[in-house]
């Protein structure tokens, strides 16, 4: 019979061997990763983890987040992480009950899994192919998710751009750019946000900024973090997009612009490739990133659950 209960403190090792039983990810995650990554936070509650048993071995658990990513404004809770052994339906079944109950406890009522790259806390400092930046299409608990009654709100792409495999372009437009705006970047910047100040606090990010020089605004910025050099051991790679921001509407131009900056860094430091996630009903920003040279790597989805319905 399944047992559920809360995280305890001997329990990151076999919550590493789940991830990586269960996870196809650039490399092993290891306990002390995810003690560093996850369990250290100050923000990290163990009355938010929930961990399934079976003959007292963790089987599954789920992640409810922390306060930080919990939106009172649609009265939605934010699973983190849902993983379950083999994909056992009655081991998720009973884990869905017990975040059920606490959700309701709190006045929520949805339940939902996949972020948005700037909201994705905890894992996403692991691998960008991980569950809280959306659900892979391919990921075998996606299917178990759908019939205890969660349904896709959202679909997204990640795309990624070795540049060590095809060149960076370079356009005119590009060259106009340089000429009109002043690029500067800020290695570990204040985010001016309690919300990504906690959630990427431990992670080697940078925010390049394209100012108007006529104007002495801001036109773009894009924030982008290094995990590979944020955590030892890791494997090249994992440099993720967090956010692209615009004073105005959207501009291809721009948005390319700062693409391809970021790109030209990467061989130099040794990291690559750059991974984004896109909205896939954003038709501009995924095209342009297409027109970049950026390849599909993994298509995701975001599922909701309502809480009034019944398991």
């Amino acid at each position: 019979m399944t047992n559920v209960r809360r995280f305890l403190n001997f329990d990151p090792p076999a919550i590493a061997q789940l991830i990586n039983d269960c996870c196809e990810i650039e490399a092993n995650v290891s306990t002390n990763l995810l003690e560093f990554a996850v369990f250290a936070k100050t923000y990290f509650s163990s009355d938010r983890f929930f961990v399934a048993t079976l003959a007292e071995q963790p089987v599954g658990f789920v992640h409810l987040g922390s306060p930080a990513t919990d939106c009172h404004e649609t009265n939605t809770l934010t699973i983190s992480n849902f993983l379950v052994k083999d994909c056992d339906h009655s081991i998720a079944s009973a884990l869905l009950d017990h975040a059920r109950a606490f959700a309701q406890d709190l006045g929520f009522s949805k339940l939902r899994i996949g972020s948005t790259p700037d909201n994705a806390e905890y894992y996403n400092g692991i691998s960008t192919h991980f569950l809280n930046v959306g659900i892979p299409s391919t990921q075998p608990i996606l299917p178990i998710l759908y019939e205890l009654g969660f349904q896709q709100v959202a679909s997204w792409q990640c795309l990624q751009f070795d540049p060590n495999d095809r060149q960076v372009p370079f356009s005119r437009e590009q060259m106009e750019l340089r000429r009109s705006h002043t690029l500067t970047q800020d290695a570990d910047p204040d985010f001016d946000s309690i919300k990504l100040n906690s959630i990427y606090s431990h992670l080697a990010t940078s925010q390049i900024s394209l100012t108007n020089r006529s104007t002495g605004a801001i036109d773009a910025q894009l924030v982008y973090a290094c995990l590979a050099q944020s955590y030892p051991d890791w494997p090249n790679g994992g440099i993720d997009l967090l956010r692209y921001v615009s004073n105005s509407s959207f501009s291809p131009e721009h948005y390319e612009f700062l693409l391809c900056e970021t790109l030209r860094q990467l061989p130099s430091s040794g990291l690559s490739p750059l991974r984004i996630h896109i909205d896939t009903a954003d038709i501009l920003a995924l095209n342009t990133a297409l027109d970049v040279g950026f390849q599909p790597a993994i298509t995701s989805v975001h599922v909701e659950f309502q809480l009034a319905q019944q398991s």
